[in-house]
């Protein structure tokens, strides 16, 4: 069963109606849709294992919408990495060409090949990375093709092919879960409910976690964690190694500030309160950009999904905004499960 949601609306994205409360028609239906999302769920439980010897993590979420997953799966596999773990990503590669034969990003991938994000994520862990529909099959490339001691999937959640050892769901603080009734009725893609079967829950955009869920109408005995993300610093498009404080660029003149993200304003607010004068240019999440649009801008500014886009368009150098995610608790649960793991 698939939905369409092409023309999406509002500032998550949703329709309007996914912000109001139930019709008579949705209260009639919504157990059907539950019925038929619960089966979904049984069938996860009986993915196939790739490997006994690797844990795989999924990172996703129930609610229709960027949550902030890839900036998070991004922090943590750097995080691993710095606790001694080998880890590997694996992602469907939305926006790219990915089917369902595996695809091995490399830092000359192009985006409109593997996905936007995929390609962030490598450049910017420098993890092995790989994309494809069927991400039981981008697992099992990881297991034989690298020598990773962790998997990631960025997304995935609902994924029945995908055997998980530890299911992350995300939520933004900011996002909220709208009216909380499931597609096509609401953003959510799974009834709130499913939260007790998830191994942690991180919710994006604040320090009081607890507190949010119970202000979106979530109670749970499931382990809950903030992640504030934060502007960690800039660099040029052609000197990606070579950091800077973004206050090093308010005497830099205006900014074509560029986001195609989920939530353009918030990147607009960042630079703003660090004292940049932008030119605010927002565009839908993936969106692909073309010559036309770029050939106006001038000193550009954006986030690192969007430079492996414009990188391929615009012919000076830019400057990028770096994010880093910060869940420590998160970070510390997460880590000592996997030790745990490793020696069971």
């Amino acid at each position: 069963m698939k939905f369409g949601f092409g023309g999406l609306k509002g500032a998550n994205g949703w329709p309007a109606r996914w912000s109001k409360p139930a019709t008579s028609l949705s209260r009639v239906l919504v157990p059907l849709f539950a019925f038929w999302m619960r089966q979904k769920r049984k069938k996860i439980s009986k993915a196939p294992r790739v490997s006994r010897q690797i844990p795989v993590i999924c990172i996703g979420n129930i609610v229709v919408g960027g949550s902030g997953k890839s900036p998070l799966v991004a922090s943590l596999a750097l995080r691993l990495k710095q606790a001694g773990f080998t880890p590997g990503i694996v992602s469907r590669g939305f926006g790219g060409q990915a089917k369902n034969l595996p695809i091995e990003v490399t830092a000359g991938c192009l985006p409109t090949a593997v996905g936007d994000e995929p390609l962030m994520l490598h450049k910017r862990t420098r993890c092995p990375v790989i994309v494809c529909r069927d991400r039981t099959k981008a697992v099992e490339r990881l297991h034989f093709h690298h020598q990773v001691d962790v998997v990631l999937s960025d997304d995935g959640l609902q994924n029945t092919r995908l055997w998980r050892d530890f299911s992350v769901c995300v939520f933004n603080k900011d996002q909220g879960v709208g009216n909380g009734l499931e597609m096509p009725f609401g953003p959510l893609r799974e009834p709130l409910s499913v939260v007790d079967q998830m191994d942690a829950i991180v919710v994006r955009g604040t320090d009081y976690p607890k507190e949010m869920l119970i202000e979106m109408g979530i109670e749970t005995q499931t382990p809950v964690f903030g992640s504030v993300a934060e502007m960690a610093y800039v660099y040029r498009s052609d000197q990606p190694d070579s950091h800077y404080a973004i206050s090093e660029l308010v005497h830099h003149g205006d900014f074509d500030a560029i986001a195609g993200i989920a939530s353009p304003s918030r990147f607009f607010e960042g630079l703003e309160q660090a004292g940049l004068s932008i030119r605010e240019n927002a565009f839908p999440d993936h969106h692909a950009f073309t010559e036309n649009e770029v050939a106006g801008w001038r000193q550009i500014i954006t986030t690192e999904k969007d430079a492996v886009k414009l990188v391929h368009l615009v012919q000076e150098p830019f400057w990028v905004v770096a994010l880093d995610s910060h869940q420590p608790e998160f970070e510390t649960w997460l880590i000592d499960r996997l030790k745990q793991w490793s020696r069971v």
